[in-house]
């Protein structure tokens, strides 16, 4: 083609056709002007389907990350449905307590920390290091993706700043200390309990009773009502933007 363009110059040239060769010359300017357009918009269109490739990828990986995560969300709910029904019962038998092996019972039955929000998200960080999170169509369900991730590193904050208030509770009471040390001679006996205050088994006026009392309450109450709310809480958030998600690479196929 190049050749053939050279062609046809040199002949206007060799024949001294001035105007024609100026005609050719601009018309010959404008096809390199339009190829060059034609290519960028190749070009483009290409850098567009890549990005679209990509952002449906990285979607259909947090879908997976939310059905894995919802999936462990419910079987911790199950779990925390049984914790409930022993710290009651842990509760009730601690006031009814009169041996050291009663005292045991208790602190079986009872767990004192929640247990850690794991959320996978190693997904939603590739998004916002990449930049795929700013660029992507859907400015809606972006929102919602941000949204629920901010959600969950709220309530991972709010489930450890939970675990340091009981952590504390039990461990600078010094009225706690007898409990305590109780609880270790029980899982590691070396000392003769002959040795260790017990007197405040069912004792509503020891302190030691008081303050385990307070921490058993406390424990049971944070349990109770607000560690399944919280788990809860991600569990409708995650099945909601499931829907979502669902919808948009319903759209994409």
């Amino acid at each position: 083609m190049i050749k053939i363009f050279r062609k046809i110059r040199q002949k206007m040239i060799t024949e001294n056709k001035a105007s024609k060769y100026l005609l050719y010359a601009i018309g010959e300017i404008i096809l390199v002007v339009i190829g060059i357009l034609i290519a960028l918009q190749l070009n483009t269109w290409k850098e567009t389907q890549n990005a679209s490739k990509k952002e449906v990828a990285l979607l259909v990986n947090i879908k997976n990350d939310l059905q894995a995560d919802i999936s462990n969300l419910q079987n911790q709910d199950s779990l925390f449905a049984t914790y409930e029904k022993d710290l009651e019962l842990g509760l009730d038998l601690f006031y009814k307590a009169k041996t050291v092996k009663d005292i045991d019972s208790v602190t079986r039955l009872n767990s004192t920390f929640w247990n850690e929000l794991f959320i996978n998200q190693n997904t939603y960080t590739e998004m916002i290091n990449s930049g795929s999170m700013y660029a992507m169509k859907n400015k809606e369900l972006k929102k919602r993706i941000n949204k629920y991730y901010l959600l969950v590193e709220a309530h991972i904050e709010y489930i450890r700043s939970v675990n340091t208030a009981l952590s504390e509770l039990y461990e600078l009471d010094p009225a706690m200390h007898p409990y305590k040390l109780l609880i270790r001679q029980i899982k590691n006996p070396r000392l003769d309990l002959k040795t260790i205050d017990t007197t405040w088994i069912n004792n509503p006026k020891s302190a030691t009773y008081l303050s385990l009392d307070n921490y058993l309450n406390s424990t049971q109450a944070l349990n109770n009502v607000y560690r399944r709310e919280v788990f809860r809480r991600i569990l409708t958030a995650g099945d909601t933007l499931l829907v979502a998600i669902d919808k948009e690479l319903v759209l994409r196929d």
